[in-house]
């Protein structure tokens, strides 16, 4: 089911990355971040979020447009693959501000809009690159998609990027996917959903092994998570279709999104619903902290609906 990459290419990212960083071609002061490792217990549950300052994200644009697309010729310094995918669909380059060291992105080689679902063949390269970098590296990799205006995406060119964890850190739907053997949901079984997390998400576990999963596997998976969170926006009476996408090669969620700004201070996008809090500076570091994570995170998504009934006005 996945799509040829190079032997070497983890090590091919990796010495690029350095390289470029050292140029000055991608804008990280990752030696000056300040990061603050949490936990809190809701409920029955214990939850773990990390808050970093990063002053590089001052650099980074909030809001790109179809005009001024860095992805449509991007620079040769940050490119690491040139053609990837079915028909070469996708290029693979570096974040210009990255959040951590060796974050990446998968794009479109054509113009496509981030407002639109993940397609087969999206989804099939995001398991391919995270299953060759879990395989050739020591971290925890995860994958991300900001879909819709209200999701904290920056850039309006399709993307998909890719970012490791910190050590130990265990995402929220990682707890989730521990509790259940792999299956696809559908009416008679629902996405698994943390009863004391306060937002809505819907998460479901993947097969441990690329092998057990057939070609058509991930696009039912995306499919039946989507339902969910298109029945959530429906009941909220949202105005745009946002959500918020997060896979491994362990699980997949989705979680619906009204807002992409908290106080019109700070931007979530997929990383809060993973657990990690980026402040680009002083001010949002405070709201943060003073807020408290999970205030925000439910702010910017919708109520948890774990144990509501499911009738026949659900997608």
């Amino acid at each position: 089911m996945i799509y040829d990459l190079p032997s070497n290419f983890y090590d091919t990212l990796d010495q690029k990355y350095h390289v470029a960083v050292e140029n000055d071609d991608i804008k990280f002061n990752g030696g000056s971040a300040i990061s603050k490792l949490e936990q809190q217990k809701i409920g029955d549950s214990t939850f773990n979020y990390q808050i970093t300052l990063l002053s590089s994200l001052m650099h980074r644009p909030e809001k790109g447009s179809k005009e001024t697309n860095p992805f449509e010729k991007p620079e040769k310094e940050l490119t690491i693959l040139d053609s990837f995918g079915p028909d070469d669909e996708f290029k693979v380059v570096f974040n210009k501000f990255p959040v951590v060291p060796t974050h990446f992105m998968m794009i479109t080689r054509e113009f496509k809009s981030q407002d639109t679902p993940l397609s087969p063949s999206e989804l099939i390269g995001t398991y391919t690159l995270l299953n060759k970098v879990k395989n050739e590296s020591k971290e925890n990799w995860f994958a991300f998609y900001n879909s819709g205006p209200q999701s904290g995406a920056s850039q309006p060119h399709k993307h998909v990027q890719f970012m490791t964890l910190p050590d130990g850190f265990k995402a929220y739907g990682e707890q989730l996917a521990q509790t259940s053997a792999p299956f696809i949901p559908n009416q008679k079984n629902e996405p698994l959903q943390n009863k004391d997390l306060p937002f809505a998400h819907f998460a479901a576990p993947l097969p441990p092994n690329e092998l057990d999963l057939q070609h058509e596997d991930l696009t039912m998976y995306f499919v039946s998570l989507l339902q969910r969170c298109l029945t959530v926006l429906k009941q909220n009476g949202a105005k745009d279709i946002s959500y918020s996408f997060i896979m491994t090669t362990d699980y997949m969620m989705l979680v619906p999104r009204s807002n992409g700004v908290y106080k019109n201070t700070i931007g979530v996008n997929s990383c809060g619903y993973v657990g990690l809090f980026l402040c680009k500076n002083e001010e949002t570091q405070s709201l943060v902290n003073s807020d408290g994570p999970f205030k925000i995170l439910e702010s910017c998504g919708f109520p948890n609906t774990a144990g509501e009934p499911v009738d026949e006005y659900h997608y």
